[in-house]
């Protein structure tokens, strides 16, 4: 191993005297280059401004007019300033209506970034660029001209200024500095090697008696009197010899604990079942466990610690991208699936991730928990399945219930026809009766249509007081007529949500006519509404006759109902158009005691 160059003390002293010095003055010179670039900066942005907005006010006539010829002159007058390099005025579709000095650019539309940044910037935008390879740069602002009092955007005034002044001012300051810091370094290292010298001296002395300790000599005897704290020194160096050769003893006791420790938790993570993936905030593989190796098809015998976690597993986009979010926001992540294609075999590894931090509460490594699920996943889908083909059996059940009652009538009538189509009294009931069951399957029909085709819904962030005040509105009649009252807590200030309006309407009314229906004798229906950081809640509740919550369960499947007549598809649709909106839906009740419909919807965020 080379040894190191001694370097004297007091020359340490000078040098970092000198380097404070130094970045003294490096400081102030940034600080006031800073400050004098930030004032002229800001004199000439209000000047961009002021003239870009002068512009906009003077053109928006012309930009209206479609008055090229004008829009060039106030580009030629503007450029007259000695601080504007040039003028550019776009009209409405983003064409070069007026360019400064520059006619042949009329009416074409200029694809440089800056020019594509103003034309899309809705509000002044300021910027710096510069215009070619070793020129200085300038600056570019930007304005929107809008029709007053509207927000019809019909072009954009954009005027580059010069910053050569304001570079150059610059330059003189720090140039005052450079010659006022060199004398002041020159004064300062004078000053610092006198100090330095007085302090040293002494401490030579304690240098020597520490050299021979460390060769084994702990009988010296050191006798240093400055009155201060190198003496202090001195006078504890025989008793910090003695708690050095104490602190080796236990330090000693401790490796070989910590060796211990080590050992048993790396036959813990062998014995694991499940994967363990360590992993440092640089994103290196610090550790990994035989069942991690196993879940991710690492060969036995091949080392990965201290490669990086991105590059190993790169192939595997779901899982790199997972570990990826995972360094840049360590907060913890749930746990997710992950699908792992090893050969022809397609793996699904739920994992998770926690934090190792140290004393600090600073993050150290990232713990990812590997679990393979992949035949518990198998086993899922064959439950799956026997439930879909349960839940299809119950669906063509009821459908076959639905339609054989019209279809028994409709059946019946025309067997009668030939018999008593001349019998008084019957082709009115035939014509009351056969119709009225066609329009009772063509009703099963259109629900069932509007159960299964795909959804076709506008979204638009939506008011969802007003749309249930509306709906309570439209019922209220009914309601009246029925002897049913209706409350609702409604607060004002609720968030909105992204709906569509029509559809979550008729969501509101057909639970309102549910709990109507379910109170023949009258009663009373309470709408209240809560709202948290996430969702908006509509609790619909009744006085009526409830259901067990063993039917609680069904209540949603298709052709279920607790009603005399009906389909059993109206709560169907509403729990559809629920999912659909990103919501779910909860129905509570118990028999003889009402019933309560909840619905959780998520609000747009600030």
């Amino acid at each position: 191993m080379k040894k190191s160059r001694f370097i004297s003390l007091r020359y340490r002293f000078i040098l970092i005297t000198s380097i404070m010095l130094l970045l003294l003055l490096t400081t102030l010179a940034i600080v006031l280059g800073m400050l004098q670039t930030r004032t002229i900066r800001g004199r000439i942005e209000e000047q961009g401004l002021a003239i870009a907005k002068n512009l906009a006010v003077i053109s928006i006539d012309h930009l209206i007019t479609y008055n090229y010829v004008a829009l060039e002159k106030l580009a030629n007058q503007a450029v007259n300033n000695p601080d504007i390099i040039y003028v550019i005025i776009y009209d409405k579709e983003g064409k070069v209506a007026g360019y400064s000095k520059r006619p042949d650019l009329q009416n074409k539309i200029l694809t440089d970034k800056a020019s594509l940044d103003a034309v899309e910037a809705e509000e002044p935008l300021i910027t710096d660029h510069a215009p070619d390879l070793g020129t200085p740069p300038v600056m570019d602002v930007a304005v929107p001209v809008y029709l007053p009092d509207t927000r019809d955007r019909w072009g954009t005034i954009r005027v580059c200024l010069s910053l050569e002044l304001m570079y150059q001012q610059i330059r003189q300051t720090l140039w005052s500095i450079l010659i006022l810091g060199s004398v002041a370094l020159a004064i300062g290292i004078l000053i610092s090697n006198w100090v330095a010298q007085r302090v040293t001296r002494p401490l030579e002395t304690l240098v020597k008696a520490t050299i021979e300790a460390a060769r084994g000599n702990f009988k010296q005897k050191i006798s240093i009197h400055t009155r201060d704290e190198v003496e202090i020194l001195a006078s504890n160096f025989s008793f910090m010899i003695q708690e050095v050769l104490a602190q080796k003893e236990q330090l000693e006791n401790q490796l070989k604990e910590i060796k211990r420790l080590q050992q048993y938790a790396e036959k813990i993570l062998a014995t694991m079942s499940d994967g363990l993936l360590a992993v440092d905030m640089g994103g290196v593989i610090t550790a990994v466990n035989p069942a991690a190796c196993a879940i991710l098809g690492i060969p036995p015998g091949h080392i990965v610690k201290g490669c990086p976690v991105l590059e190993y597993f790169g192939k595997d986009i779901q899982f790199s991208d997972y570990i990826r979010q995972s360094l840049e926001n360590t907060s913890g992540r749930n746990q997710v699936e992950i699908h792992l294609q090893r050969g022809e075999e397609k793996r699904i590894i739920l994992t998770g991730t926690s934090v190792l931090e140290s004393d600090e509460k600073n993050t150290r490594q990232l713990i990812f928990n590997l679990n393979d699920i992949t035949d518990l996943k198998k086993l899922e889908a064959e439950i799956r399945q026997t439930q879909r083909l349960a839940d299809l059996g119950t669906m063509a059940a009821g459908m076959a219930h639905e339609i054989r009652n019209p279809l028994s009538a409709i059946k019946t009538y025309v067997a009668l026809l030939p018999e008593k189509i001349e019998k008084p009294g019957f082709l009115e009931k035939f014509q009351r009766t056969v119709p009225r069951e066609i329009n009772r399957l063509n009703t099963l029909i259109e629900e069932l249509l509007e159960l299964s085709k795909p959804p076709k819904y506008n979204f638009n962030p939506t008011d969802l007081r007003k749309l249930l005040i509306q709906s309570i509105e439209l019922l209220e009649a009914d309601f009246k007529s029925k002897s049913i009252g209706c409350k609702w807590d409604i607060p004002k200030g609720l968030p909105q949500i992204m709906a569509d309006a029509d559809q979550l309407e008729k969501v509101f009314i057909n639970l309102m006519q549910n709990g109507a229906q379910s109170m023949p004798n009258g009663g009373m229906i309470t709408i209240h509404v809560s709202f948290n950081n996430t969702s908006v809640i509509i609790s619909f509740m009744d006085t009526g006759h409830g259901f067990s919550p063993e039917l609680a369960e069904n209540i949603f499947n298709p052709f279920f109902t607790t009603k005399a007549k009906g389909t059993g598809l109206g709560l169907a649709i509403t729990h559809k158009v629920v999912s659909e909106h990103r919501g779910q839906i909860e129905a509570k009740s118990k028999k003889g005691e009402g019933s309560c419909f909840s619905i959780n919807l998520p609000r747009i965020q600030d």
